[in-house]
């Protein structure tokens, strides 16, 4: 088997496309996040972070904190590499203790259903289909503290606050503040959309217990964007293919993506994914246009077409791309 940190010259097609998978590409968001998760708790004489949820000496409240941005972003595999990295944070998985639990959100969830599941994986065998939404937290914070949990993290949080017949959003967003309340609190994050930000803001208690991280798109010839290309060249080199700088394929990914992080990435690995199972050493624009166009389905005109990329640039832009 490969070691998913190094390749060589007689690596498979299939190992480098496994190295492939597993990389994760840092920016700077990853220091912005763990600036913010130093506000979450306690810091050691070091400044460094411990396991114990800060608490505001007054009230003896936690804190909270937000990560907004839209989806294909890259939210969860930021916040998931935020634990693998953080040495004093360990996620709760069968059979396994840990200090943080990571749950995700499906679409069709109530906050009851979601007090349910979280007391399911700290360990409760189950509630009566009878139990109120509020006896369901209760048990849920309890089983919280009995599990040793610090920081609890709700991905896909946007789906609680998203109204309808038989939703309860001030609910919603009320049993959120009560986490970070009581003998049982713990730091929370929410990740979401930016539409979870406008409901929590409807009630201005909860919203200002939670710090906001928003992930902001990448910009054309920003630094984060120099950042990509050259991410997206030493990926390739490592696998021995070799982009055509006429090309200037990672200018054209972040513009096809819209400058989302995440769905920039997996463009990119997808691409050279093509090009190395088709056994070429240059992957083509053609390979990035399929694969596009497998998501997006087909369009008249895309960010991969063959020619001079300021001239398709600006025909797309003329056309009113992304808007």
């Amino acid at each position: 088997m490969v070691d998913m940190n190094t390749l060589t010259a007689s690596s498979s097609i299939p190992e480098k496309v496994d190295w492939l998978a597993e990389r994760y590409w840092k920016f700077s968001r990853d220091e912005r996040l763990l600036e913010s998760l130093k506000g979450l708790f306690v810091l050691d004489k070091d400044g460094e972070l411990t396991s114990e949820p800060a608490r505001d000496p007054l009230t003896r409240e936690t804190a909270g904190l937000m990560v907004l941005a839209p989806s294909g972003s890259g939210k969860t595999a930021l916040l998931m590499r935020a634990i693998r990295a953080t040495k004093v944070l360990s996620e709760v998985a069968e059979g396994e203790a840990g200090n943080t639990m990571y749950v995700t959100v499906p679409a069709e969830a109530t906050i009851k259903s979601l007090a349910e599941l979280i007391a399911r994986r700290a360990g409760y065998g189950g509630m009566t289909s009878k139990i109120r939404a509020h006896e369901a937290w209760a048990v849920a914070r309890h089983r919280l503290r009995v599990a040793g949990i610090k920081l609890l993290i709700i991905d896909e949080a946007h789906h609680l606050v998203r109204p309808g017949p038989g939703r309860d959003v001030p609910g919603a967003v009320q049993s959120l503040k009560h986490l970070l309340q009581g003998d049982a609190a713990v730091a929370v994050i929410l990740v979401g959309v930016p539409k979870l930000r406008e409901a929590v803001m409807s009630d201005e208690e909860t919203d200002r217990r939670f710090e906001k991280l928003p992930l902001k798109p990448i910009s054309a010839g920003s630094r984060e964007a120099e950042h990509f290309a050259k991410c997206c060249e030493w990926m390739a080199s490592s696998l021995g293919l070799t982009m055509a700088v006429r090309d200037r394929l990672p200018e054209r990914i972040l513009f096809a993506e819209q400058g989302q992080l995440g769905r920039a990435v997996d463009l990119f690995k997808e691409t050279m994914t093509r090009a190395l199972r088709a056994r070429r050493e240059f992957p083509s624009l053609e390979d990035a246009e399929q694969r596009f166009e497998a998501l997006y389905g087909p369009r008249e005109m895309s960010p991969f077409a063959p020619g001079n990329w300021d001239a398709v640039k600006s025909e797309l832009e003329k056309s009113g791309w992304g808007r």
